[in-house]
This record gives structure tokens, sequence and C-alpha cells, in this order.
């Protein structure tokens, strides 16, 4: 009998959880820079686990997490950005932050591979956080995440399209990021340590907008003899 129970915890694709070692500083959190945002979020996020934030493509998504993405760069391991063939990120932008250095850029043909990748990176211990576009993740994937993230001290960031649906997934936060001309609105649905709360309106970090050149086509635009070259 010990014999076969040695043999069966040997086995590689058997989770010993208890015998690896505790993430550091579980129970550390990160603000996102917005008072109204870190306050509804008990201070910030967890530095350790999985959060899932609900948001389109461009509205603004990427911003709103790099100062979590900068704090857990401190750690000198590698930020992992899993892009997708039509979800790709700026690899300019990235090379002018200071997690710049540390970031690799990995692409991924769909979820399938999104996933995978994304559990052999946190099971290397090679990396402090990963972000990566996904277009559903089933709660099972979730808590599979959420338990890896922990044990080694990774944060993982899921980016997804808004849906209909409310069920929010075993993750330290799931959040919604809705765009306006003049204010972010955020929906918290889940999060440890606080009750979820909606429309959290915070500074629009985005730059100002073309207002001014709208205006000069509506002055001109019902004059014939106008060219583009006259406008402003």
């Amino acid at each position: 009998m010990s014999l076969s129970l040695a043999t069966l915890t040997k086995h590689p694709l058997i989770f010993k959880g208890r015998e690896q070692p505790a993430a550091v500083n579980q129970c550390r959190r990160i603000a996102f820079g917005h008072e109204k945002l870190d306050q509804a979020c008990a201070g910030g996020v967890l530095a350790a686990g999985l959060i899932r934030l609900r948001a389109l493509p461009g509205c603004a998504e990427i911003k709103l997490i790099a100062p979590l993405v900068t704090n857990k760069a401190t750690s000198k391991k590698r930020v992992l950005w899993l892009q997708r063939p039509d979800l790709l990120f700026n690899p300019n932008w990235l090379n002018q932050q200071p997690f710049g250095q540390h970031s690799w850029i990995i692409n991924c043909n769909n979820d399938t591979d999104s996933l995978w990748v994304c559990e052999q990176s946190l099971r290397s211990q090679a990396c402090t956080c990963l972000i990566l576009y996904f277009n559903q993740l089933s709660i099972k994937a979730a808590r599979r995440l959420q338990v890896l993230a922990k044990q080694y001290d990774c944060l993982v960031i899921v980016i997804s399209r808004p849906s209909n649906t409310l069920m929010t997934l075993p993750v330290n936060l799931d959040f919604e990021l809705q765009y306006s001309q003049s204010a972010w609105r955020v929906n918290i649905y889940r999060v440890t340590g606080a009750w979820p709360k909606s429309d959290i309106a915070i500074e629009n970090p985005l730059p100002a907008s073309n207002q001014a050149i709208v205006n000069a086509f509506a002055k001109y635009a019902n004059e014939p003899d106008a060219s583009l070259h006259q406008v402003g």
C-alpha cells in the first residue's frame, strides 16, 4: 500500500499544494492610484492571485492596470503579455514603461493556447505578472489559475469583453471598465475584503479630445468653398 501511495505522490501531474512554499506577502495590496477605486477595493488588489477586467479593447484598460504591473515588476522577474492575433499589445508603449525591460510578448492563437502558456509560466516561477486577453474563462480554469498564482506569488490579469451575465469567477477582483469622454466608470462585481460596488467614477487618463477639430469642421461644414486646408 505504501509503495502505491509513493508512486502516486511522485506523479508529475499530481498537484501537491501543501508541500509547496507559500506565496510571499499574499495579503499585500497594490493600489491603482485612483482614490475612489482603491477605497472600494479595500486599499487595492491583492498582490498574488487572479483578477478579471471586463472591458472593450482600446478603452484604456492597459492604462488602468499599469500601476499594478509596475509594482509587481520591482521583483525583477518577467512580466508576460499573452497577445492574440486580433488583440495586440503595443511594443513601443511597453518599451517606454518602467517594466518594459522585464516584459515579454508571447503570441497565442486562441483561449486554449493562452491558458496552457499561462499555467506553464506560473509553474516555471520565472514571472511575477501575466496579462492576457481571454474570450471566456471557465470557473474551473479560473480556480486553477487562482491557486497557481497565489502559490507562486504572481498576479494574473485576465481581460475579457463585457457580457450580459453577472456571474462572477473565483478571483480576487472581478470588475468592469466603461469609458466615457469625461471619466471612467467602474463596476465591481466581486472583490476580496470588501463589498461589490457600481458606478465608480474616476478620472479619465486618456489625452485630451479633438474637440477643437470637431468644432472647426462643424463651423465650416456648410460652406461650399471651404476646403480642408482652410479649417482652423
